[in-house]
């Protein structure tokens, strides 16, 4: 069965992410479409690079997007998700930590300031995933299950 005619093992992305927890609520951003249209919303992390190991990933990703530490990772869930993203097909496979901010700081803010590789800033807020505002989606897929 081809579903994804001309796709290949190489486009499934590998991905780290963390959920912290700042009592009900747990840190997301904002997802929108290539057009600006609010989609939904996701915990922080991102890809792994070859060679490296999740959990590496996940220490890298928060450092370098919020210049901050994190201690006492547990693996959460591993999730598979396969999707549309600006009309186009991706499928990941995310390995989903629970991980504490080293800095207690970090929970006394009620946005965080982050910026991807590429210098595009974004923020994080700590939101209620029982209460996401226009009942929009948490990401990854299937996460509210694990939480």
């Amino acid at each position: 069965m081809m579903m994804n005619a001309g796709k290949t093992r190489a486009d499934i992305r590998m991905k780290a992410m963390a959920v912290f927890r700042r009592g009900d609520k747990i840190l997301v951003n904002e997802v929108r479409e290539p057009d600006g249209t609010l989609i939904g919303f996701r915990i922080p992390g991102g890809h792994v690079e070859f060679g490296e190991k999740t959990a590496d990933t996940i220490v890298r990703e928060i450092r370098e997007e919020l210049g901050a530490d994190i201690s006492n990772l547990r693996v959460l869930a591993t999730i598979e998700n396969v999707f549309t993203y600006g009309g186009q097909p991706g499928h990941e496979v995310i390995v989903v930590y629970a991980a504490d901010f080293a800095d207690a700081q970090m929970y006394e803010q009620d946005m965080l300031e982050a910026a991807e590789d590429d210098g595009t800033a974004f923020t994080l807020v700590w939101q209620d995933p029982d209460d996401l505002p226009e009942g929009l989606p948490l990401y990854p897929t299937g996460l509210r299950d694990y939480l």
